[in-house]
């Protein structure tokens, strides 16, 4: 509930208090597109899913780790790319409030419960493609920026363009995120129990950073970037799918309760 209040207060204050961000023309509309995204999609479908977690609902579960997942995505970018500003600690507090939510709502969860209310409800291998080709072509997004870039002895075209605080995307996307739908992906094809929760959580925050990306996307074209096709196709496309597969994968899921 924290964290709630907290990130409604953060992006309205981001929307509609002049001054609030140090940035200015278009990196000013970039956090203001993710400001707007997190507030009229992020938070309710955290609190949507909250309130039927709280209920027992293993959907509701899924999508709300899955809405944590993205609030702790999205608030590591505010605390160590945006520049210093008045809201400085509550950025830290959101991120931290984030990512031990998320992490609590993980250990607590019945694996065992979800695979059950799965297993033979959902085609399995079509996911682990899915997550398994993510993991492929973000690494490969971001490698095909960042190694020419490096045996050139020029700066990758992200920090070219946006500044050495873009380096933070790098740093998330193939250390974090890119592991994590690997390894999500070997697990489930293993049928693990832990894969199946993981690749809910995964599509849901999936289904939620694809809004946000398009956003983004749109503010760098109308503020006159140069946007690579691979970058351009291998930022939209994923978490499209991503929104596709989410809604299939929790439709699958029985109406099993959580305990």
């Amino acid at each position: 509930m924290a964290l709630l209040f907290l990130a409604v207060g953060a992006t309205v204050l981001g929307l509609f208090r002049d001054g609030q961000y140090v940035e200015s023309g278009f990196e000013l509309l970039r956090l203001q597109a993710q400001d707007a995204v997190v507030l009229l999609l992020g938070v309710p479908v955290l609190a949507v899913g909250l309130w039927l977690a709280h209920r027992g609902s293993a959907r509701g579960r899924l999508i709300w780790l899955g809405a944590l997942a993205f609030m702790a995505y999205m608030w590591t970018h505010y605390a160590f790319v945006v520049a210093y500003n008045d809201f400085f600690l509550g950025y830290v507090v959101l991120f931290a409030l984030s990512v031990f939510t998320l992490i609590s709502g993980v250990v607590r969860t019945d694996a065992g419960q979800i695979h059950d209310a799965l297993h033979g409800q959902v085609s399995t291998w079509v996911y682990v493609a899915f997550l398994g080709v993510a993991a492929v072509g973000l690494t490969a997004m971001w490698l095909i920026d960042i190694v020419p870039a490096l045996l050139s002895g020029e700066r990758p075209s992200a920090i070219a363009q946006l500044g050495p605080e873009a380096a933070h995307t790098y740093v998330i996307d193939l250390g974090v995120l890119a592991p994590s739908l690997a390894i999500t992906a070997i697990w489930l094809h293993r049928r693990q129990r832990w894969g199946y929760v993981c690749a809910g959580v995964l599509l849901v925050f999936a289904a939620l950073v694809a809004p946000t990306l398009t956003a983004i996307t749109v503010v760098d074209i109308r503020g006159g970037l140069e946007i690579s096709a691979p970058m351009l196709v291998g930022t939209i496309i994923p978490p499209l799918l991503g929104l596709l597969f989410a809604g299939t994968y929790l439709r699958g899921l029985s109406k099993a309760p959580i305990g």
